[in-house]
């Protein structure tokens, strides 16, 4: 009986801690449904972003932002469990911006969210 309990503990103890690592391996979901509106304060251009949080396992979001052919830059970021952000472009602002949201924790980048474009 004594062997039989060791044996179960030891497999138990081996398997504990594999299955919480895949867990914790994993990078977080797709945030869905962006959508970007534009607002203004004073001469400020406001690029206010929504979205929907569909992870349970990220530290926070990344949100991005071009114009035209540009790059996609960095412009914010914000902690776990939020699904909104406003970003201040600029004062007296025109055009078109495009946005998106990735999601990251320690295991690395979810997948990027739809591209969205406001026009200011």
């Amino acid at each position: 009986m004594r062997k039989v309990m060791v044996f179960t503990l030891i497999v138990f103890s081996l398997l504990l801690p594999m299955s919480a690592q895949e867990d914790e391996s994993k990078v977080p979901a797709k945030p869905l449904q962006l959508t970007v509106t534009a607002l203004y304060e004073g001469s400020n251009s406001i690029g206010h972003l929504k979205w929907r949080d569909m992870s349970d396992n990220e530290l926070g979001f990344e949100i991005y932002r071009t114009q035209g052919s540009e790059e996609f830059k960095l412009v914010g970021r914000v902690g776990a469990n939020t699904d909104n952000y406003k970003d201040v472009v600029g004062k007296y602002v025109t055009g078109a911006y495009t946005y998106r949201v990735q999601p990251f924790n320690g295991s690395g980048k979810g997948e990027a969210s739809n591209e969205y474009t406001v026009w200011f």
